[in-house]
């Protein structure tokens, strides 16, 4: 049984946000697994308020398309950035100065 439209406007403004946290969109696996998912929100109710895991992104993308524009279905690269600072090389020092004397 499909869900009324105040359901399936709740559920798609919540989905966004959680996308849009995320910055992609996960598989339906991804979700389940996912600590940080919204609480109320499982699989099986997504099934019961919209029918399928593909019909609650069409329709949150149409309702919410400010929010879900850019996301894509790849996971982004997380970067750890003191990492890639330890990674860069630092600039050697002058030894000399410009007319030629230690500094």
């Amino acid at each position: 049984m499909a869900g009324s439209s105040v359901q399936k406007k709740k559920m798609a403004v919540t989905m966004a946000m959680y996308f849009a946290e995320n910055g992609y969109l996960p598989t339906p696996k991804e979700f389940s697994n996912d600590p940080i998912r919204p609480p109320e929100i499982k699989i099986s109710t997504i099934r019961k308020i919209f029918g399928s895991w593909s019909i609650m992104e069409k329709y949150t993308r149409s309702f919410c398309p400010d929010i879900m524009r850019g996301l894509t279905n790849v996971k982004p690269k997380i970067i750890d950035p003191l990492k890639e600072l330890n990674k860069a090389q630092t600039a050697e020092a002058e030894k000399e100065g410009a007319n030629g004397k230690s500094i």
